[in-house]
């Protein structure tokens, strides 16, 4: 039996294998029990959850046969991992606040619908959210601008 490839089928297997890299790696921490979490608690929670979804999906495109795979969008898969990859090199060299706004802007710009105004408002809104609950609500050491 031959079966075509689907959107459920193809996420729910990218979300099996990160969940289960996830787990292999997340494996050298303790663990702990719910009453005491240890590092490798909430990690192993989630990419058990992850893993969960991707067997749902992957049995839902068996059962429903699922939407068929499309083409990729390749300037929206590029632009939003370069504003990741850039978040992460750049919030301990410039902090939070710019590297935050290069992220949202990166983002959006992969939109074809891009506007310059709203893409503002937006990156600097989620950015202060952003500060507010990690720097003030967590106490996170986060710097927020570094120059």
């Amino acid at each position: 039996m031959r079966h075509r490839l689907s959107t459920d089928l193809v996420t729910g297997v990218l979300f099996i294998a990160l969940g289960a890299f996830a787990i292999i790696y997340g494996s050298r921490y303790a663990i702990g029990t719910p009453a005491r979490m240890r590092a490798g608690f909430f990690p192993l929670l989630i990419s058990s959850g992850l893993v969960l979804t991707g067997v749902v999906l992957v049995a839902r495109s068996f059962i429903t046969g699922g939407e068929p795979l499309g083409s990729i969008g390749w300037r929206p898969l590029a632009l939003v991992l370069a504003g990741v990859l850039a978040f992460g090199l750049l919030i301990d060299r410039l902090g939070l606040l710019i590297a935050g706004i290069l992220l949202i802007v990166a983002a959006r710009v992969a939109d074809r619908e891009f506007k310059v105004l709203e893409t503002a408002l937006l990156a600097i809104g989620l950015t202060l959210c952003t500060a507010a609950v990690f720097l003030y609500g967590l106490g996170l050491p986060l710097k927020m601008l570094r120059l």
